[in-house]
């Protein structure tokens, strides 16, 4: 081999390795204070996944609007759009507050946002463990607003 094709396969090498060792950056907010996680996560995204713009409060959809959202029966992708403007600009650093077992939450204190909120986490997130915990946690949700017809 000659020495231009040395240079050519241990650059090749050097860049795949590079590649494989290069870390995901997981975004955090400044604080996690209202209003100052919405304003820091505006700096990120402006927009929901549908291209709606979030209001000031970092929501897209009033709370009338989903309040008659049946949470139980919504996929993943239909329900991430309601998510809130932290969710979409943190999915990660959001997942982190979720507990362990989803299913000791008490359902009369999860709004449909919070539920969006975990949908979107559940395919956005850059760790795939925190997906696999999201996916785990909808579907504990859902099962359960299942059972009271929500």
């Amino acid at each position: 081999m000659n020495r231009h094709a040395k240079i050519v396969v241990m650059s090749l090498l050097f860049s795949m390795t590079e590649g494989v060792h290069a870390k995901k950056i997981i975004l955090e907010p400044e604080s996690w204070s209202f209003p100052e996680v919405v304003e820091h996560a505006r700096k990120i995204n402006t927009n929901n996944i549908e291209g709606k713009p979030f209001n000031r409060f970092g929501l897209v959809y009033t709370s009338e609007e989903v309040s008659s959202l049946k949470l139980s029966a919504l996929s993943a992708q239909d329900l991430q759009k309601y998510a809130d403007i932290v969710t979409h600009a943190y999915p990660d650093a959001v997942a982190k507050h979720l507990p362990s077992q989803c299913g000791a939450l008490p359902l009369d204190k999860i709004n449909e946002t919070a539920v969006a909120g975990i949908a979107y986490v559940s395919i956005n997130a850059i760790q795939k463990n925190t997906r696999n915990k999201a996916i785990k946690c909808l579907a504990e949700l859902q099962s359960r607003f299942a059972e009271i017809d929500r």
